[in-house]
């Protein structure tokens, strides 16, 4: 296995792929430590998620010279022409710096460029989930082929085609990865299918990082204060609703929201006072406003459209109680409720399960309807609330930071220590 990599200020990083602006949070430690950083951003203002504006609010578009936008039609493209985008984005970058690259962060179908990129320059492919377990997980590839028949470029071919064509963008991105000083992916145990093609990996000799993080930069100046009960009890679940239709074949990603939505019901039952916020974000929205209205929920259900993650964050800062997933996936968007104090029902299994997060935690661990059900009428305690307020706060700061991956793959210059925080 290699060892850490060296970075050095003298050489530039430079960071490919935007997916969700996850690869924003590394880009401004590393800048905080006083490296230079270009960031492209490869995707129009339409994909505000993946734009880092969305979530840093200190990051005012037109951007800063360091973040670059250079908008692909598609990331898909990158596979299908390595050699031409490798050349694009390194003719680019040397108008925008004078020195060296020292090290490539590959995020997405970018990762698929590492074999392409200077020889001289490191590579760590930073995966944000389906780049690597689905997208270089050769065993999956008729499954994905057939999910994908009639999406992005595939729709427009016929299907024998379109699974050479997906089996080729497969290999090509895990000849990416495999190609990579450093892979930066879940820990071992979250994904079946991602475990797969890091054992792979890690048999070719390539080193794998476990990352489990958030940053809390966007939230830093807001009220951590333990929210005095409204006139009504507030929930907020911004889980992605993805529990009946898998696109990718993968049901490992099962996010449970059926549970969700029947377990409040059922709690509405018992009260009525509450008010239920979603956002309409995922493929399975429709089915969820359809078992609201059956289960006599929808009165209560606000429905949000895709929003930036300021007004994401409102929403966040005026609950009583937030929800992550209760199904097979894994916690996200739910380490800011966690930060900011707010009592998080969720399905923590996996962290817990690989040891990750110690068995002993705040979340409101849930896996059935009844258990949400029955966590919702506990949480009518004011100080269950308060108790478990404190607790998420100091859990967040303790487990949940962008700075142990960062630290388990660079070796940081003397003076220049990532600190956790």
């Amino acid at each position: 296995m290699s060892e850490k990599i060296k970075l050095n200020k003298d050489k530039a990083i430079v960071f490919l792929g935007s997916m969700n602006s996850m690869p924003m949070m590394y880009a401004l430690e590393l800048r905080n430590l006083g490296y230079e950083v270009i960031y492209f951003v490869d995707v129009s203002r339409k994909d505000a998620l993946s734009r880092p504006e969305c979530h840093f609010p200190d990051i005012d578009y037109p951007y800063p010279s360091w973040i670059v936008e250079f908008i692909l039609p598609s990331q898909l493209l990158l596979p299908l022409f390595p050699n031409l985008f490798a050349a694009l984005y390194q003719r680019r970058i040397k108008r925008i710096t004078k020195k060296a690259v020292g090290c490539f962060v590959l995020n997405g179908f970018f990762s698929s460029l590492a074999p392409y990129l200077a020889a001289s320059s490191h590579k760590v492919g930073l995966s944000h989930g389906s780049d690597l377990d689905v997208w270089a997980n050769a065993e999956g590839a008729e499954i994905l082929a057939k999910s994908f028949k009639n999406r992005s470029i595939f729709k427009y071919l016929p299907m024998p085609v379109s699974k050479r064509l997906t089996k080729y963008v497969i290999d090509k991105q895990f000849l990416g990865f495999a190609r990579s000083d450093a892979v930066v992916y879940f820990p071992i145990g979250f994904s079946t299918a991602g475990d797969k093609v890091l054992r792979k990996l890690m048999n070719l000799g390539v080193r794998c990082i476990p990352r489990y993080d958030a940053s809390f930069r966007q939230l830093l100046g807001q009220s951590r204060e333990f929210k005095r009960p409204s006139e009504k009890l507030e929930i907020f679940s911004p889980v992605r609703f993805l529990f009946r239709t898998f696109p990718d074949g993968d049901k490992g990603v099962n996010k449970g929201n059926d549970l969700i939505v029947e377990g409040i019901a059922e709690y509405f039952s018992v009260n009525p006072n509450l008010r239920v916020h979603f956002v309409e974000k995922g493929e399975d929205v429709q089915y969820a406003k359809t078992l609201c209205r059956e289960l006599g929920l929808e009165q209560v259900v606000v429905w949000h459209k895709e929003m930036p993650f300021k007004d994401l964050l409102g929403l966040f800062l005026n609950s009583d109680i937030c929800f992550d997933q209760v199904g097979d996936h894994w916690i996200g968007a739910g380490m800011y409720a966690l930060w900011l104090g707010k009592p998080l029902i969720a399905n923590p299994e996996s962290a817990v399960r690989t040891g990750v997060w110690p068995i002993d935690n705040p979340i409101c661990a849930a896996r059935t309807s009844e258990d949400v059900c029955a966590w919702l009428i506990k949480l009518e305690s004011l100080e269950l609330r308060r108790e478990l307020s404190r607790k998420s706060q100091e859990f967040a700061e303790r487990y949940v930071t962008p700075t142990k991956a960062l630290n388990c793959t660079f070796h940081i210059e003397p003076g220049s220590e990532i600190r956790a925080g």
